[in-house]
This record gives C-alpha cells, sequence and structure tokens, in this order.
C-alpha cells in the first residue's frame, strides 16, 4: 500500500484528537461519574453532625483537558463530596473519609471491600472490568468565605487547601468560549491538553494540571489562538520563554487581582480561585532554570519544524515535533 503523506497542519489535528481519551473512556467515566452524582447526595450521619450535601465533577475530566491513558498519563477521574456540619471539620477527616466510603458501599453493594478503599485525603473506586476506571472521591468542607459558588476546604498532599470546584471548572470553559470565536481546531482546552501532554514528558520537572492550566491562560490572555497548531503552539512556548516566571502570574477572575498580597516566593504563579495559594511556591531558582531549558528547547524545535515546513521537509518536519511531543507523535499522527 502506498504511503499516505500528510501535512504538518494535518498530523497536528489529528495529534490533538488522537490525546484525548477515547470515546470509550469518557462514555464509562461519566456512566459512573453520572451515577455517583445522582445517588451520593442529602445523606446524614448516624449522630446527625454532618451532611454529604452534594458531589460535584472536579479536575481535568470535568474540565475536558484530560489526556488518553498512558505509561505518563493515568486516566482517573476525580469528583468532590461536599459537606456541612458541626463535625464537618478538617479534625474529623478520617471520620468523613469513612463516612464517604460507606454511603459508596450503600450505592455499589456487590463490589468487592478492596475496591472501595479510604486514602489520606480520597476514597478511591476501582472498576476492574472495561477501562478499569479509578474514581477518587475527596471530601471538601463547605467554606463560603471566597465569596463563590461551592466554595469549601479540599485535602491535598500537602495540606488544606480552600477552593471552589466549580470556579476552576468555569475558569476553562470562559476561555474555550473565547478561543470557539477563532475558527479552526485550536481551542483552548485542547491546547491545555498538548501543553499537558508536553509537561508530563518532563521527568522530574513535571508540573501538576494546574500549572498547565495557569500557564496556558496567562499565554492565551496575551497571544490568544489561530486557527492552526503551529502557530497556537509556538505562541504558548514563546510566551513562557519571554515571561521567565520573572513576574507574577495572577488572573482577575474571581477576585480582584490589584488587592492580592503577593508572597515573596522566587515564582509566582497564582491558583485562579484561591488568591493565598501559590502554586509554584516550591520552585527555586535552579527549578526556574531548569524549566525555561524545557520550554526553549521545546521552542526551538518547533522553529526547526516550521523551517522544515517551509522547505517541504515534511519528514524532518515530523522529526522535530517528535522532540516536542516524543515518538508518539509519529504514530498518534499518522492517518487510518
Amino acid at each position: 500500500m502506498a504511503k499516505i503523506n500528510m501535512t504538518i497542519k494535518a498530523r497536528l489535528d489529528r495529534f490533538a484528537s488522537q490525546i484525548r481519551p477515547t470515546e470509550k473512556h469518557i462514555q464509562e467515566a461519566n456512566r459512573q461519574t453520572d451515577y455517583m452524582v445522582e445517588q451520593l447526595k442529602n445523606r446524614v450521619s448516624a449522630d446527625g453532625r454532618f451532611t454529604l450535601e452534594k458531589v460535584l465533577k472536579a479536575g481535568s475530566n470535568a474540565k475536558f483537558t484530560s489526556l488518553r491513558k498512558t505509561e505518563e498519563n493515568v486516566f482517573d477521574v476525580d469528583i468532590a463530596a461536599y459537606y456541612s456540619g458541626e463535625d464537618a471539620t478538617k479534625e474529623q477527616l478520617d471520620k468523613l473519609l469513612q463516612f464517604t466510603s460507606d454511603q459508596i458501599c450503600d450505592i455499589y453493594p456487590t463490589k468487592q471491600k478492596e475496591d472501595i478503599k479510604p486514602l489520606g485525603s480520597a476514597v478511591r473506586v476501582k472498576f476492574r472490568s472495561g477501562i478499569k476506571l479509578n474514581v477518587d472521591v475527596a471530601p471538601i468542607i463547605r467554606d463560603d468565605s471566597l465569596g463563590l459558588p461551592n466554595g469549601g476546604w479540599i485535602p491535598r498532599a500537602d495540606g488544606w487547601r480552600l477552593t471552589s470546584v466549580t470556579c476552576h471548572n468555569d475558569f476553562i470553559s470562559e476561555r474555550l468560549k473565547q478561543s470557539k470565536q477563532v475558527s479552526g481546531p485550536v481551542k483552548f482546552n485542547r491546547l491545555v491538553r498538548m501543553v499537558k501532554w508536553w509537561n508530563n514528558l518532563q521527568g522530574d520537572l513535571a508540573q501538576p494540571s494546574i500549572f498547565c492550566d495557569l500557564v496556558t491562560a496567562a499565554a492565551f490572555e496575551e497571544c490568544g489562538v489561530t486557527d492552526e497548531w503551529q502557530t497556537s503552539l509556538r505562541h504558548v512556548f514563546n510566551f513562557l520563554r519571554k515571561h521567565q516566571f520573572l513576574s507574577p502570574i495572577i488572573f482577575n477572575d474571581f477576585y480582584d487581582s490589584n488587592q492580592v498580597v503577593l508572597s515573596a516566593d522566587k515564582v509566582v504563579i497564582m491558583d485562579s480561585v484561591n488568591p493565598n495559594n501559590n502554586i509554584a511556591r516550591d520552585w527555586t531558582e535552579k527549578t526556574r532554570h531548569d524549566y525555561l531549558d524545557r520550554v526553549q528547547e521545546a521552542y526551538d524545535a518547533m522553529m526547526a519544524a516550521k523551517s522544515c515546513e517551509s522547505d517541504g521537509d515534511e519528514d524532518a518536519a515530523v522529526d522535530e515535533w517528535c522532540r516536542v511531543f516524543g515518538d508518539e507523535f509519529r504514530t498518534l499522527s499518522e492517518p487510518v
């Protein structure tokens, strides 16, 4: 069979489509989370001291930025269980986790005990058939002090964090809506997904998903998107190499950035919902330099790819894009 030649534009379009979760994964994830959202609400503890009010979809799956399952990218689903009441406190986390686990056992009576386990900050529900999905249900203690919908404290590995799942989802969806004003395949959530794919290849320097959301949003605020992937991606990486994380990245969606007292941390990338949460607070000067080196390498490869494409050398351009997105770019962008 003769080889089908594809333009770089077509390859990037296909790659962007291929790195999203498969329809099977999305449908199964939606089926399980929709069921939990429907079943886990208004459940009161036996002593009446706390209530599981509702659960909401959270994380990358809810923001439509999740990646297909690979060695570097685990496709799990996060949902948030909102608690209120006298005993809905940080000190009662173990009790809340156990109650959450008990309620999940109630709605899945046939599941094995080892498939529903309280972990350090969430209850993990394993679905062993089909796509072998893990759903992490994290308790959130209701707190309206941010003045935002569905605000609350969520346990994280580094401590409790005040947040709003709803607003984090809205942060992405608002920019997605703006990006849809430009014709072509590049939409904000898909751009975040591309940045996340690249980021997850960076080994020890790989950053959490929220970092990718925020830095892509900062680039989007300055450059927007174009009608093709090549220029849109170059804009993001060019923004980062010029910015160099030397000035704060902060947004006005849910608070007035002019009123925020910024920390003295080496790098400041503010949570878009909680003005007291610098997600880059652990960065050192070495982290900044090392990450920027990776950004520069990716940008150089993109510029080399542009030159190859201008010269009509599509094969060489593919090689350069593989420097950015790994060898899977070649296989995932191949025609069917």
